[in-house]
């Protein structure tokens, strides 16, 4: 059930620019991310009139997420002002 929840976001939520945020509250965005590559579509316009669609990478560098990424650091300021505040793992 959960899987087709997650499904059911992901079409209903696309373009809204809420999947990153959802994968990270989910904790599989290490799972998901990894490794992909973003492209960008180029559009082209034929003689006939009709489009030539054509993915290509972004930059070329494979995303990386890391287990830390899912907790933001804590400002060193925050840390300094509470002594008993302890970073987050990883930072």
């Amino acid at each position: 059930m959960r899987e087709k929840i997650r499904h059911e976001r992901f079409i209903e939520l696309a373009f809204e620019g809420k999947r990153y945020w959802d994968l990270r509250r989910w904790k599989i965005a290490a799972q998901v991310l990894n490794g992909k590559q973003f492209n960008a579509m180029y559009i082209t316009k034929n003689a006939n009139g009709t489009y030539t669609y054509k993915a290509k990478p972004v930059d070329g560098v494979p995303y990386v997420f890391q287990e830390k990424m899912y907790f933001m650091p804590i400002p060193q300021r925050e840390i300094e002002k509470n002594p008993n505040l302890k970073q987050n793992n990883g930072w």
